[in-house]
């Protein structure tokens, strides 16, 4: 069995010396061909591959520089929208009314949930009068001024929360204007 199969066909008669000679033959002239062809295709698409390789690495050039402008464009909004909140917050920060001592509550609606805050007296009469709003500053919730509320929302909507209307004169047409409020009446 350690016979190649080239000697096991011999032995058997299956071929003769003459024919395997020619068909070693034949098999090397085609590897031989073979080799050239593979030689030669290289050296004809060589100057393809160049123009290929150079349109590949301009198309990958462009494709960076217009990702490199996307990161940049991003970055800026980014710088950009810091820089608003921090303007925001020193607004508030310098111009929100102290209501360190408020022990009345007061309820206003912060997107779907109703939120309390405890203010004054004096600040629950500006908020109810339309003279005061609510502006958030992160998780907080402070009280400015109605001048103040108005650019702050214009600088950034999604701060300012609540501000009621200013009424100078009573309705004509409310049915319960004659009635007075009660004192211990909250909402």
């Amino acid at each position: 069995m350690s016979q190649s199969v080239r000697d096991q066909l011999l032995k058997l008669g299956l071929v003769d010396e003459r024919k395997l000679a020619e068909t070693e033959r034949d098999r090397r002239a085609g590897a031989r061909k073979e080799r050239k062809t593979r030689k030669a295709k290289p050296r004809r698409e060589a100057k393809a591959p160049v123009n290929d390789g150079r349109t590949r690495a301009e198309a990958a050039l462009k494709q960076r520089s217009e990702r490199d402008k996307e990161a940049a464009r991003k970055r800026r909004l980014n710088e950009e929208r810091s820089a608003l909140k921090a303007q925001i917050g020193q607004i508030i920060d310098r111009r929100r009314e102290p209501r360190s001592k408020g022990e009345i509550p007061y309820n206003f609606v912060h997107g779907k949930k109703v939120k309390r805050i405890y203010v004054t007296e004096e600040l629950l009469d500006g908020l109810s009068g339309g003279h005061m709003g609510v502006v958030r500053t992160g998780e907080r919730f402070e009280v400015v001024r109605r001048e103040v509320f108005l650019r702050l929302k214009e600088l950034d909507p999604n701060c300012a929360v609540s501000l009621h209307e200013v009424r100078t004169e009573p309705d004509a047409e409310d049915p319960y204007a004659d009635k007075p409020i009660p004192d211990d009446l909250m909402w």
